[in-house]
């Protein structure tokens, strides 16, 4: 298993011409989340990695197409939330979502990561938490031993879903 490495400014062009290619053909789209966020340099700051963020978020808010997120494990920092704002989020019941991993606010909070957990149930970065709160509408169960073919399916069973009801509904209006 490979660690994800953080996007960068180049990663978050490409998605933004995704986003304008499904909207140009009609097409929805499915952003996944998995991300330990932005990439955190000079580097980065230099190809302006907070301008992409705020033009993903942007482009994801204004577009027509039905839009579906879903936030597969870990969602982190700006890289996360660049793909978050879709008309209907859905999260796999372990997943998470942060601004700042629980791990810094830790550190900035108390000076060390030892409070991590706490600080995760003080953010409410849950799959339930975020259920509760309204950013996720809806949370695909996780089996234990359940294989990752398994809870796959089950995502894109719900995204199909999904999706049917967002084109139905447009449908709908438009008629």
């Amino acid at each position: 298993q490979t660690r994800a490495s953080p996007l960068g400014a180049a990663a978050l062009r490409e998605a933004r011409r995704g986003m304008r290619l499904a909207e140009e053909l009609g097409l929805p789209l499915v952003t996944v989340i998995d991300t330990p966020g932005a990439e955190l340099s000079p580097d980065a700051e230099e190809r302006a990695i907070a301008g992409e963020i705020a033009r993903c978020i942007a482009t994801l808010t204004t577009m027509k197409v039905p839009t579906v997120s879903v936030i597969l494990g870990q969602g982190c920092g700006g890289g996360a939330l660049a793909f978050l704002p879709a008309r209907t989020v859905i999260a796999t019941e372990h997943a998470w979502l942060s601004p700042l991993p629980p791990e810094g606010a830790s550190v900035i909070v108390h000076g060390d990561v030892l409070h991590a957990a706490e600080m995760a149930e003080r953010q409410r970065v849950r799959a339930a938490d975020l259920l509760a709160d309204g950013i996720v509408q809806h949370v695909v169960p996780e089996v234990d031993g359940e294989s990752p073919r398994d809870l796959a399916v089950a995502v894109a069973a719900r995204v199909s879903a999904l999706l049917r009801e967002q084109v139905g509904g447009a449908l709908a209006v438009g008629a």
